[in-house]
């Protein structure tokens, strides 16, 4: 059975640079991976607490503050944690907000905090196959 993997960010060029993370991750692995992208912190959360994933890679800064629900990504990496399926999923938080606090709080909920500045597709991979590896 492939890995499943949410990628929610608001940024296309984000989502794809995770998508070619996760493309080295198949080699990694050995193993397909089913990626299901969300652009809206809203659709984040419907996704997040009604499938299970094996890993979710999450955005802090989503653009869409005029729809009902929306969220910044740390209250979704909370309420992920809080309730739905995904409670034990590993979570990659990668943002462009690089402050300390930000990083305390997603470790705080058992995230993996990533900035985007400097991101490594390769360095990505590894670190996304390592939490996602089957036992």
């Amino acid at each position: 059975m492939p890995y499943k993997v949410l990628v929610a960010d608001d940024d296309d060029g984000q989502r794809k640079s995770h998508g070619f993370a996760l493309e080295v991750c198949t080699a990694i692995l050995e193993d397909e991976i089913v990626i299901v992208e969300a652009a809206s912190s809203v659709e984040s959360w419907d996704m997040i607490k009604s499938e299970v994933f094996n890993l979710i890679i999450l955005d802090n800064d989503f653009k869409d503050t005029n729809l009902k629900g929306h969220l910044p990504g740390i209250a979704l990496l909370q309420l992920a944690r809080r309730e739905g399926m995904n409670r034990n999923t590993p979570i990659f938080f990668c943002s462009a907000d690089a402050y300390d606090t930000l990083k305390s709080m997603v470790e705080k909920h058992n995230g993996v905090y990533m900035p985007k500045v400097g991101y490594d597709i390769e360095k990505a991979a590894q670190l996304f196959a390592d939490k996602m590896k089957k036992k």
